[in-house]
């Protein structure tokens, strides 16, 4: 399943598509692409790369119900559903809770651990419970930007100062994503980040290198850290939409080159906060290393999931093809439904 009513679904057409040809050379899987457009019609197509998505402003609000229920009748014949989502609807929550009342197998995690990953502030909360480092935030609900924006800037300069990174508090990609280092750029990154979500949240800018560990769940489910990438980015200023998806937007070096003591510290906080948030299957955790020690920053609970994808190239640099990485997560999907 692949697409969605999303900011990020020509994103999730590009993991989805890359998804469906690597299970579609195997054998042992008879497989369908089961695309949803952005207003919300649910769809099987025979060649997704052929489906050409809608322009941004066709999206539906809201999206009308019979669209789903109609849709869910495509599924009667599914024994495993690949969720190759990104963002509001396919990584939130939404879609595993659906999947699980019609009991239906799934890759990744389920209903909880996606809502808590999504919501950075919930997922801080969780991270901090566990003595897990984050970064010092505010989070501010949009209603309350679109009157008062004014008190919200005074109590971001005075708790956290500049620089500092204004983010939606639920999506990914960087969608909407911007650093401020003075008032006018803190108002106008505000007034972005509302525009995508019910909360904004605000960061102190971290000083360092970022760098991301996958963690992947063995059939006999124990838990591995896949190799650390460091993330460089060249086509923006931090590892924006930009930098993630334009060629050579950044330079991602695999394995990070880091000491044995700091690698084995980002790998053990990696799996810290895939097991503090629930995962299951498979996650992508975002960190910095900072002066004052290692920070995590989220937890994508489906990650990009094309070849070239940080998640895929940390599995091929420990021996694992992309084509083996589909089936494994499918049979994970299998076992873990099996074994409830």
């Amino acid at each position: 399943m692949m697409g969605g009513p999303s900011s990020e679904h020509e994103v999730s057409l590009a993991s989805g598509r890359m998804v469906y040809e690597a299970l579609a050379g195997n054998a042992e899987y008879a497989v369908q692409a089961l695309v949803i457009d952005r207003q919300g019609h649910w769809s099987l197509e025979a060649n997704p790369k052929a489906v050409v998505p809608a322009p941004a402003d066709a999206k539906a609000a809201p999206i009308p119900r019979e669209y789903a229920m109609n849709g869910i009748s495509l599924l009667k014949s599914t024994d495993v559903v690949f969720l190759a989502f990104h963002g509001a609807f396919g990584e939130d929550g939404t879609l595993q809770g659906l999947l699980e009342a019609l009991g239906i197998p799934y890759t990744g995690s389920g209903p909880l651990a996606s809502a808590l990953a999504m919501n950075k502030g919930k997922a801080k909360e969780l991270f901090r419970y566990h003595q897990i480092p984050v970064a010092r935030e505010l989070q501010f609900a949009s209603r309350v930007l679109a009157h008062d924006i004014h008190n919200a800037v005074a109590s971001i300069e005075s708790q956290l100062g500049y620089p500092v990174v204004v983010k939606p508090n639920t999506g990914g990609s960087s969608v909407g994503v911007a650093i401020a280092e003075e008032r006018d750029q803190l108002v106008d990154a505000l007034q972005l980040a509302r525009q995508f979500g019910v909360d904004v949240m605000v960061e102190e800018k971290l000083s360092g290198r970022e760098v991301t560990c996958a963690v992947l769940e063995e059939l006999d489910g124990g838990l591995r850290a896949l190799p650390i990438i460091e993330i460089v980015p060249k086509a923006g200023v931090f590892f924006d939409f930009q930098s993630k998806y334009a060629d050579g937007g950044a330079d991602e070096i695999c394995p990070a080159p880091l000491d044995p003591d700091t690698a084995d510290l980002v790998q053990k906080m990696a799996i810290a906060a895939h097991e503090a948030l629930g995962c299951e299957g498979f996650s992508r955790t975002d960190l910095f290393l900072t002066p004052r020690g290692v920070i995590v920053l989220e937890v994508n609970t489906i990650p990009g999931m094309t070849p070239n994808s940080l998640l895929p190239k940390a599995a091929r640099a420990a021996g694992i093809s992309f084509e083996e990485l589909m089936d494994r997560l499918v049979r994970l999907a299998l076992k873990r439904f099996r074994n409830a």
